[in-house]
C-alpha cells in the first residue's frame, strides 16, 4: 500500500505541501473543524495550491446523498480532495475522491476510528447505511496537538477501537481452530503488534501524552493496512464489532444518533471475552475446544479491560449509550448473521447456547 503517512513538524508537513504546489485542493471540513481547516488552507495557498472549500455547517454530520453530492459538484475540476476531520469527513473524501477519479487525503483531528486508510466508506443511501469499495487516501496527515486536544470521548472511542482488537484476532484463531480458516501470519501479527503497544502506552494515553497518542493513531492506521494486506477485515473486526453493527442498523431503523462506533466495538469485547470464558470455565465441549482454551487464557480478563475503559471514560454497558434493552437480547441472538464470518457468536449459537447465556450477559452489560 502506497501511503504517506505525515507527521506535523516544525516545517509543517513539508513533503504534502511540496506536492500539492501548483494543485487544486478541494478541502472538506464541518463546523467542529473549522479552525484546522482554515488554518491547513491558509499554509496551503501559501505553498502554492488553489484551495477550495466543501464545508458542512452541520455539528453531526450525515453521510447522506446529498452531503455527498454537494460536496461531489462542489470539487469537479479539482486535482485532490482533503478531509480535515476523522470518520464521516474521511468516508465522504474517499467516496468522492474515487467517483471523480483523484487522489484524496485527511488531516486526522481525533484517535476516535480505524477507517483512516480502510477501502471502504459508510453512507447513508436510501436512509440505509452502506459501505462503498472506494480507494484509500494517499496521504495521512497528523498533528498530533490536534488529535490530543480532540474530545476526550473520541480517543475513548479510538481506545475501544482497539481494545477490540484482542477478541477479533481471538477470534480468528477460533475460526483456525475449528474450521480451518487460514490466518494471514503477516497482517495478524501487524495489528497484534499495535494493540500490544497501545496497551503497553496506556498510562500515558490517560494523560493524552503525545507520544501515547501517536501510538494510538498507529495502531489506527495500522488496522486498516493489515485489512488490505490480507484483503478482508479479520484482522480488525470480529464478534466485538458485529455486535456494534448490528446496534447501528437499529439505530439507524429508529432515525436516531448512532453511539459513537469505537464505544459499542468496546462494549462488544467485553461481552466477546465474557462469552469466551464461559465456555471455558464450563469446558463446553465442541471441535478445536482444546486450543481454543489454550488461546482463551492468553486474554486479558474481563475486569482488567473494564478497569481500563472506564478509566479511559468509555461506557460499559450498552444501558448507557441508549441501546433499547429488548434490542440487546435480540443482538446476542442475531449479531452473528451481521457478516459471513466465524467468530464466538457463531459458536455460541451452533451450540445452543444463547438463551441460557443471555440473562448473565444481560445482567452485566445493560
Amino acid at each position: 500500500m502506497n501511503m504517506n503517512v505525515e507527521y506535523r513538524h516544525e516545517s509543517g508537513f513539508k513533503c504534502f505541501l511540496q506536492k500539492m504546489t501548483n494543485k487544486r485542493v478541494a478541502v472538506m471540513y464541518d463546523v467542529n473543524t473549522k479552525p484546522y481547516a482554515l488554518e491547513f488552507m491558509r499554509e496551503l495557498q501559501e505553498n502554492g495550491a488553489a484551495t477550495v472549500a466543501v464545508y458542512y455547517p452541520d455539528e453531526e454530520l450525515v453521510p447522506s446523498e446529498d452531503k455527498c453530492e454537494y460536496a461531489y459538484q462542489t470539487a469537479q475540476g479539482t486535482d485532490y480532495v482533503l478531509a480535515v476531520g476523522s470518520g464521516t469527513l474521511n468516508d465522504m473524501a474517499k467516496s468522492v475522491s474515487t467517483r471523480l477519479g483523484i487522489a484524496c487525503g485527511v488531516l486526522a483531528t481525533a484517535a476516535s476510528m480505524d477507517g483512516y486508510c480502510s477501502k471502504g466508506a459508510a453512507l447513508m443511501r436510501g436512509g440505509v447505511k452502506v459501505t462503498d469499495e472506494v480507494h484509500t487516501p494517499e496521504d495521512i496527515l497528523i498533528d498530533l496537538e490536534i488529535v490530543r486536544n480532540a474530545p476526550k470521548i473520541m480517543t475513548a472511542a479510538g481506545f475501544g477501537d482497539i481494545i477490540g482488537k484482542y477478541t477479533c484476532l481471538m477470534d480468528w484463531k477460533l475460526a483456525n481452530a475449528v474450521k480451518g480458516e487460514s490466518i494471514h501470519q503477516e497482517a495478524f501479527a501487524m495489528m497484534e503488534q499495535a494493540r500490544t503497544a497501545v496497551v503497553e502506552a496506556f498510562e500515558g494515553l490517560t494523560k493524552y501524552e503525545s507520544e501515547a497518542i501517536a501510538k494510538l493513531m498507529r495502531a489506527l492506521i495500522v488496522a486498516g493496512t493489515s485489512m488490505a494486506i490480507c484483503g478482508n477485515s479479520r484482522p480488525a473486526s470480529g464478534s466485538e464489532h458485529h455486535q456494534s453493527h448490528f446496534l447501528e442498523m437499529d439505530f439507524v431503523r429508529r432515525g436516531e444518533k448512532i453511539p459513537m462506533h469505537g464505544l459499542k466495538v468496546a462494549i462488544g469485547t467485553l461481552v466477546s471475552i465474557e462469552l469466551y470464558n464461559y465456555l471455558k470455565d464450563n469446558q463446553v465441549v465442541f471441535e478445536g475446544a482444546e486450543k481454543v482454551y489454550e488461546f482463551v487464557a492468553e486474554l486479558p480478563s474481563v475486569e482488567e479491560v473494564r478497569a481500563m475503559l472506564v478509566q479511559m471514560g468509555c461506557p460499559v454497558r450498552f444501558s448507557e449509550i441508549g441501546v433499547r434493552e429488548e434490542t440487546m437480547r435480540e443482538m446476542l441472538a442475531k449479531a452473528y448473521t451481521v457478516r459471513d464470518r466465524y467468530t464466538v457468536l457463531t459458536l455460541i449459537h451452533e451450540l445452543g447456547l444463547t438463551e441460557s447465556i443471555t440473562p448473565l450477559i444481560m445482567a452485566k452489560y445493560y
